[in-house]
């Protein structure tokens, strides 16, 4: 069964890391962190022997302690880390290094920056990437021709003609299916020792987008590109990053899987409830997507070698070549709104970044959060990391804004608005679905000369547009569409920075635009987790069965589909199999026998109602569906004695509509013998997605 922790960071972490990254940038500075007095002020750090950059024009960053000891003092407020470590470097040198707050609160350790090791999550990446131009630049790796080249014999399920390439699986453009990663990635197992390979071939989703057409932050094409290293170096991924930049750069307190003599160093890890979360492993062991943990000061030695041009010292560990491929912009739905590096993104707006080339890389695992940024053109970087998650969307990013504002203000301008005639911008009308997470949809109307109103998540922006391209909203948030060949409109970007939405159907032939359920079926339809039938149609009268339950329940989860053989015999190669067994093995499903699951059975509303309290069971807290007031729920017409429950946890949690009357004793007619139509079965889908996922009431 799946735990409830597993519901909890499909919809907190994917909203939060992803939703909160673009919509609470305009963070206040509350309370803040005393200085632990380790390590502070300025300094080249122990070690370090590096080229030094030509000073010329840089920016007198002398200052800064003071600065960033005003922004940081009184910052404890419940939402701020315990624990927080800087550094900046700046032409070849630290520049300014300190730790705030506590790496251990219950023993009060102050945090080291070159001692006190954290967590660094995604920050993982630009190592990733880092190896893999290692590798390209010795000819082992070719970045634009078809990564099965590379993969030791396993295949992509991929049905388009246009392969997916190295540079694909870089710059998140591969069209992977989106993957969820679930709790028992992280295991307090510290002996865990998945594979790289083994991870890859279980996981592998399908190609499920055209090859280079759209961006989606990916996780899993990291972990490919792990595996990658490993087969054509020969030698672990482990092995290969630290023989290649590791030690070159003398990075002693950084490591892909922790150790046992870098525990001792790791910062206690707290929770959203500031209580200590227990050391952990990660699956795989040697996670290429955000598995390394290292120390402030370890990371200032790789931003110094990237700002270098590659070389250290007498050591050219990339050619300059690979370094302006790291930080160039290789991909973009639009030249004023580029998406990514190779290994890092673009986290800012063309008007948000003060005018400044700003390349970035968050990361957030359970406990810590870290934020890595550069400014090439400047010759300066700069590390935040925490041990907290979620701290980078918040802490890191005011900071960074602190320093930018200080040091590179920049006079806003008003852009120019055009005055397109409304005609002209209805090609950008539709539903958009967010790649990477698919019940985030945003609306687009054409409301006046030059101007779209957009709707999501329940908000609504009035937008003027700038560019035949992009739009701008009252905030200054940018919108920027990706225009076809054929002047057709196929995506958007806007309030998610790490994936495009994707312009969607959300329409049946056979769903008429009064009947009562339209919204909510056309809303799934977007989604992707109504497909409708072969012929097209939805058929909303018709009684929903126990397949088309169970995969739009899959779908909604956003579960991998299980590879294993279907376990119940009438579900073999039948349109749901792979849901069916997903679902079964996740404890979202039962069969009505150990072998027979009866996929094609229609399902009674109070059959229904059973469904959805078996999957609520598995993903909600025992707690959660004990403070549901069903002694409140009176029921008109009780149904078999095993399903009353089921109907009233359906009504107490307002998943039901006009589906149900209330009688004037205040009774609910549920009509629990009744088939459940599969329109029916479509809004208390959608009203879970709403009450449950987004959050919205």
């Amino acid at each position: 069964m799946i735990a409830s922790r597993l519901w909890k960071k499909v919809c907190s972490v994917a909203v939060a890391a992803c939703v909160g990254l673009a919509l609470t940038v305009q963070v206040s500075a509350s309370a803040g962190i005393e200085p632990s007095g380790v390590n502070a002020g300025t300094g080249t750090g122990a070690g370090m022997n590096v080229q030094q950059a030509a000073l010329g024009n840089s920016v007198d960053l002398s200052g800064l302690e003071a600065l960033s000891d005003q922004f940081m003092r009184g910052r404890t407020g419940a939402d701020d880390p315990p624990g927080t470590a800087i550094v900046v470097v700046q032409d070849g040198r630290i520049v300014f290094q300190k730790g705030y707050g506590y790496a251990d609160v219950s023993k009060k350790t102050a945090v080291d920056p070159a001692k006190t090791v954290f967590r660094v999550g995604s920050v993982t990446k630009v190592f990733t990437a880092a190896a893999i131009m290692k590798l390209v630049e010795q000819g082992k790796i070719d970045l634009k021709v078809d990564v099965q080249k590379y993969m030791g014999g396993l295949k992509l399920d991929n049905p388009f003609h246009t392969p997916v390439t190295v540079h694909d699986l870089l710059t998140h453009t591969s069209g992977f299916q989106v993957t969820v990663e679930p709790p028992e990635f992280y295991t307090p197992d510290l002996n865990s020792n998945v594979s790289l390979k083994d991870f890859v071939e279980q996981r592998m989703p399908p190609v499920v987008r055209e090859p280079g057409t759209s961006y989606m932050y990916d996780n899993f094409a990291f972990n490919l590109l792990g595996f990658i290293v490993e087969n054509v170096s020969g030698i672990s991924f482990e092995q290969y990053v630290k023989e290649n930049i590791l030690n070159p750069l003398q990075m002693k307190n950084t490591e892909i899987a922790i150790s046992d003599q870098k525990l001792q160093q790791l910062a206690i890890g707290y929770g959203a409830d500031n209580k200590a979360i227990p050391p952990y492993a990660t699956t795989p062991r040697e996670m290429a997507d955000g598995g390394m943990l290292m120390t402030a000061e370890d990371a200032a030695r790789f931003m110094i070698a990237q700002l270098n041009g590659g070389k250290v010292s007498d050591t050219q560990i990339w050619s300059k070549a690979s370094i302006e491929k790291m930080q160039q912009f290789q991909t973009g739905i639009h030249q004023a709104y580029p998406d990514a590096t190779y290994g890092f993104e673009n986290l800012f707006e063309a008007n948000k970044n003060n005018g400044l080339h700003v390349i970035g890389k968050g990361g957030d695992v359970p406990g810590f959060s870290a934020y890595m940024l550069l400014m090439p053109e400047k010759n300066i970087g700069i590390f935040l990391v925490h041990n907290k998650m979620g701290a980078s969307t918040k802490l890191a990013w005011a900071w960074y804004t602190m320093f930018v504002d200080q040091y590179f203000p920049i006079a806003e301008g008003k852009p120019v608005s055009l005055s397109t005639p409304v005609e002209q911008l209805k090609r950008f009308e539709g539903v958009y679905t967010d790649l990477r997470m698919n019940f985030l949809l945003t609306n687009v109307a054409a409301t006046g000369p030059g101007e779209l109103t957009v709707e999501i998540l329940g908000q609504s922006q009035k937008l003027k547009q700038i560019d035949p391209l992009l739009f701008i909203d009252e905030r200054g948030r940018i919108l920027a569409f990706k225009e076809e060949s054929n002047g057709t409109i196929s995506y958007l970007k806007y309030m998610n920075p790490v994936s495009y939405a994707q312009k969607a159907s959300a329409t049946f032939s056979d769903v008429e635009r009064t009947n009562v359920y339209a919204s909510p079926i056309g809303q799934l339809k977007a989604m992707g987790i109504l497909r409708g039938t072969v012929d097209g149609r939805f058929h909303p009268k018709r009684p929903v069965t126990r397949a088309d339950m169970t995969a739009w329940m899959v779908r909604m989860m956003g579960l991998t589909l299980s590879k294993k053989p279907v376990r119940y015999e009438d579900a073999v190669g039948m349109w749901a199999a792979r849901e069916i067994e997903t679902a079964a093995e996740a404890g979202l499903v039962q069969g009505v026998t150990d072998k027979s699951f009866a996929p094609d059975q229609s399902l009674t509303r109070q059959g229904g109602a059973e469904f959805f309290l078996r999957a609520l069971q598995g993903t909600t807290s025992p707690e959660q569906l004990a403070e549901l007031p069903l002694d409140q729920v009176k029921l008109a017409q009780p149904g078999d004695p095993e399903a009353d429950m089921s109907m009233k946890v359906i009504i107490a949690m307002g998943l039901s509509g006009s589906d149900v009357t209330v009688k004037r004793d205040g009774a609910v007619d549920f009509r629990p013998k009744d088939p459940l139509t599969r329109e029916e079965a479509a809004y208390w889908s959608a009203q879970f997605i709403s009450k449950f996922i987004m959050g919205a009431k």
